[in-house]
């Protein structure tokens, strides 16, 4: 968690980043919510003041990234540019800070394999914004010329929604951070020339 992915509030932003820290280096079923206090700088009973549990944490987390994802996404499909780099780019805002940690901590798989955090209403509408956003973005270079849906037999919001699917379900497949940077660059590349005329 990046000091620009925190809250303005300074315990709740030291209490985020020291969980943040905790989970990518001990995972999340060994870390404990005294691992958390002590990095937070805190007593245990003054962070059961702030959050319920270890679970709590980690699932406000998730909320923040997937609302600071948002935004970022906004401002990169703002930017002109080929298809290709703009989706990568829009790849990569997505993921922030966030991703790179988790995927290079040995706990990665079970990080990644924790559902219920992506589960939260406020996630699943932050996921849907950020496709209709790439649906808008790809409806506007089609009614000004820049890209085409020809004879891909979708719609803006399904093709948003496709590139949506393969941008997350490669994450399950790669190994390391590197492979996963290589095969969203892929999947950039090929969703892009598909999409430009």
């Amino acid at each position: 968690m990046t000091e620009a992915d925190t809250p303005t509030d300074t315990k709740e932003a030291a209490i985020l980043r020291a969980a943040f820290e905790c989970f990518a280096r001990y995972g999340l079923r060994r870390t404990s919510m005294a691992d958390i206090a002590e990095g937070a700088g805190m007593s245990r009973p003054a962070l059961y003041l702030h959050y319920a549990g270890k679970d709590d944490i980690f699932n406000a987390l998730v909320r923040i990234h997937f609302q600071r994802s948002e935004q970022a996404v906004e401002r990169v499909l703002e930017r002109p540019g080929p298809a290709a780099d703009v989706l990568l780019a829009a790849f990569h805002a997505i993921d922030g800070d966030a991703v790179e940690a988790m995927l290079n901590s040995p706990h990665a798989d079970e990080i990644l394999s924790a559902n219920t955090p992506f589960t939260q209403p406020a996630v699943e509408e932050a996921h849907a914004r950020i496709t209709r956003h790439l649906a808008e973005w790809i409806r506007k270079g089609v009614a000004e010329g820049r890209l085409t849906l020809r004879d891909l037999g979708a719609t803006p919001e399904e093709m948003a929604a496709t590139v949506m699917a393969t941008k997350f379900g490669i994450k399950a497949f790669s190994g390391s951070f590197a492979e996963y940077r290589a095969a969203q660059a892929r999947v950039a590349a090929v969703f892009g020339k598909a999409l430009s005329l």
